[in-house]
């Protein structure tokens, strides 16, 4: 009663969570009193003709936490030098102030360096961390790069970390991966955070909850009020230096270069799949923005405005060199999506230019798609009707679309089930299959053009798998018939066709697998091949063909593989590419069991 006065003695102040937790929301108290944060790594620019190796560094940091620690200089600086070179003199770059933001300043570093013959450790220090330096190792001018390909990293629910370990247990299994064998960068494929909490906030709270479609509309009509942006940007601010501080996995932002595109839970679960009065209302698009602005932040190190001059393309698209062979090509698949687009229609002349411009040593194009462009296609009706009473069908639905919050609802309770025949978000949807035989026909063209080999790393769809597209026999019918009967080429057939187009499924390194009755349903629908094209089809192929140490040969011959994951990409044999996917088995204890996935460059 007193202290409602102000009187009597004052509440203890609340403990702050545990570094590694998850909450159902987050604002700056959150932060727990921590006023700096980072070093995050990110690899901006790599010259195969020149050996220059172009990178960034961001912090983050009160502007009071600042003024303690550098109390006679305004801007913070970052100093590296090559460890195993004596002769290298130390190069001092000052910080470049990205933003300001209530009290807050992102310092950008940007560093340059050109790697030699053999592997190097540059060491880099900011006076931000007095006393503190972290080590890289830079990849070898003329020799292969060893890589790491990771998504959705975060859980959906945070009611599952005590079983799973939360990030922990993949993050150290990497970690110790690249003790052993450094890792020259990490490829983050999209949900590197999960945002969907951001509709919890005291202004937002109840506006994805809809029943009807009639409540819908009258709130898609709502504006986006000052308060809204203030509240949502808090909590975008906030989870992003929450989640990058994670044990572990501040330690690998730190020390491993990182390269990112985003997926809709970098945003809000389903961002891009909803209809067009909810996805082009004040409310979505207003969140839309303050997602953007943090992911530009903390993902990309720049900002909306500075973005183009900083090399990315229809939103955050890029195309980086990984090493002398490598082209890695990411897509930014979330800023433009809608119902019926997933890219705009130029990016594609504009890929196919690019890709056209590529050096002929370039052996292997990887393309980074957040969602696969290859997976089984599920009918959710026929799933439905094998669905008891209405609430099994209604947790069953949720399941299937493994989403939360506005996506889950509107299909299925607005009596809307049959658009789920297509899985808005997918590919292969009404909306999306046309783009999708553009971007096939794409790879594939451009691979005979250029004499290379096109493969796509994806993730979103928590589990591993291994799909490919290749050409039919000669003389093999086309369509249907042709596909169902289509035998599965030998590697040395695979070699010499440049239609063959691998994807790799490498999806959660934190979030849990779906359910075994999902993946059963999903390797039923994904047993036959598919027709693709005039003249080709795509199937999915066992990861149990591809089984290294570790794996269990004993085990079901699964097409999809129910466990957490991350992927490791190096050389293979004969100018290969090789995928390691380390699966986390039982789930929560970072043990890993390997599939080596053997991608052949394509014989010229």
């Amino acid at each position: 009663m007193g202290n409602a006065l102000g009187c009597g003695p004052k509440p203890e102040p609340a403990a702050p969570p545990p570094p590694d937790a998850f909450l159902p929301y987050y604002t700056l108290s959150s932060l727990g009193g921590r006023e700096l944060f980072g070093p995050f790594l990110k690899l901006v620019a790599y010259n195969p003709d020149t050996a220059a190796y172009r990178f960034s560094v961001l912090v983050v940091v009160s502007e009071a936490a600042q003024a303690r620690i550098l109390p006679k200089s305004d801007k913070p600086t970052l100093t590296h030098t090559l460890a195993d070179d004596p002769t290298f003199l130390p190069l001092t770059v000052t910080g470049e102030l990205l933003e300001a933001w209530r009290g807050w300043r992102f310092w950008r570093f940007a560093g340059e360096t050109s790697c030699g013959e053999r592997e190097q450790t540059l060491k880099y220090t900011i006076d931000l961390f007095p006393g503190g330096s972290v080590s890289v190792t830079l990849p070898p001018a003329s020799g292969p790069w060893h890589w790491a390909f990771a998504t959705c990293n975060g859980l959906d629910d945070p009611a599952n970390k005590n079983r799973t370990g939360g990030l922990q247990p993949l993050w150290t299994d990497l970690l110790a991966q690249h003790a052993q064998r450094p890792l020259h960068a990490i490829v983050g494929g999209g949900d590197q955070i999960y945002n969907d909490g951001v509709f919890k906030g005291p202004n937002l709270t109840g506006w994805d909850q809809t029943l009807r479609l009639t409540d819908t509309a009258t709130r898609a009509l709502l504006p986006f009020h000052e308060g809204m942006r203030n509240e949502v940007e808090e909590f975008y601010f906030s989870h992003y230096c929450v989640h990058m501080a994670q044990p572990v996995y501040a330690q690998a932002l730190a020390s491993i270069p990182s390269v990112n595109t985003w997926d809709d839970h970098d945003i809000v679960d389903g961002w891009g799949s909803y209809p067009d009065a909810v996805h082009n209302s004040a409310v979505m698009q207003g969140v839309f923005r303050a997602a953007q602005k943090f992911y530009y932040l903390f993902q990309q190190h720049t900002t909306t405005e500075r973005a183009p001059a900083d090399g990315y393309v229809y939103g955050s698209s890029q195309l980086l060199h990984l090493g002398r062979s490598t082209a890695l090509v990411l897509p930014d698949t979330r800023t433009s999506r809608t119902l019926n687009t997933i890219m705009p229609p130029d990016y594609y002349d504009y890929l196919a230019e690019r890709l056209r411009g590529l050096p002929d040593y370039v052996q292997h194009v990887v393309v980074v798609l957040a969602v696969p462009i290859m997976y089984p296609k599920l009918h959710v009706r026929k799933v439905l009707e094998a669905v008891g009473d209405a609430v099994a069908r209604d947790t069953a639905l949720n399941t299937i679309l493994q989403k939360t919050g506005l996506i889950r609802l509107l299909p299925f309770r607005f009596g809307e089930v049959e658009v789920l025949d297509d899985l808005l978000d997918h590919w292969d949807s009404a909306g999306h299959c046309r783009e999708r035989e553009r971007a096939m026909r794409l790879f594939m063209d451009i691979a005979a053009e250029k004499g290379l080999r096109v493969s796509v790393l994806a993730g979103d769809v928590h589990c591993a798998g291994y799909a490919m597209a290749h050409s039919l026999p000669p003389g093999a019918a086309g369509g249907r018939e042709g596909a169902e009967h289509a035998p599965l080429p030998s590697p040395e057939q695979l070699a010499g066709d440049p239609c063959f187009v691998p994807q790799v499924i490498s999806s959660a390194i934190a979030n849990v697998p779906p359910p075994t009755w999902l993946l059963k349903v999903l390797m039923e629908a994904g047993e036959e091949p598919k027709p693709l094209l005039e003249h080709c089809v795509t199937r999915q192929v066992s990861l149990m063909s591809c089984a290294a140490e570790g794996a269990r040969r004993s085990d079901r011959d699964w097409v999809l593989v129910g466990e957490r994951n991350w992927c490791r990409v190096g050389a293979g044999e004969g100018g290969g590419l090789a995928f390691e996917l380390r699966c986390e088995s039982p789930l929560g204890s970072g043990k890993a069991r390997c599939f080596v996935i053997k991608v052949p460059p394509l014989l010229r």
